[in-house]
């Protein structure tokens, strides 16, 4: 490693010496671990596959439970609209054909 000083007084540490010549080489090792064994990290790529398998298969079912709650909203709402009776018909017929324009809008946004 080398300590290298700029003009403005910046220190920066790099692994190449430094552009002006000036600067110094510094020993900078690594703090032994608290147990005093150093053991090389060991990828567990096959594990890590099948964490990665059992996530998309988790999202792939909560996106089809997604879809299924959609699709019985979707279904309610076109039997509501199919059944005028469900609707209970207010004393002005108005506030009733908003009602069922509001829910005719849902089912075309939500529904496709």
């Amino acid at each position: 490693m080398h300590k290298c000083v700029d003009a403005r007084g910046v220190t920066q540490y790099s692994d190449k010496p430094c552009p002006d010549g000036k600067g110094k080489e510094v020993d900078i090792r690594g703090q032994p671990p608290i147990s005093g064994k150093l053991t090389p990290h060991r990828e567990d790529l096959k594990g890590a596959e099948r964490d990665f398998q059992r996530r998309q298969i988790q999202q792939t079912r909560q996106e089809e439970a997604q879809a299924a709650q959609l699709r019985q909203r979707c279904e309610s709402m076109r039997s509501q609209l199919q059944r005028p009776n469900a609707i209970r018909r207010p004393s002005d017929a108005a506030v009733h054909d908003a009602q069922i324009k509001s829910l005719s809008e849902e089912i075309a946004q939500k529904c496709r």
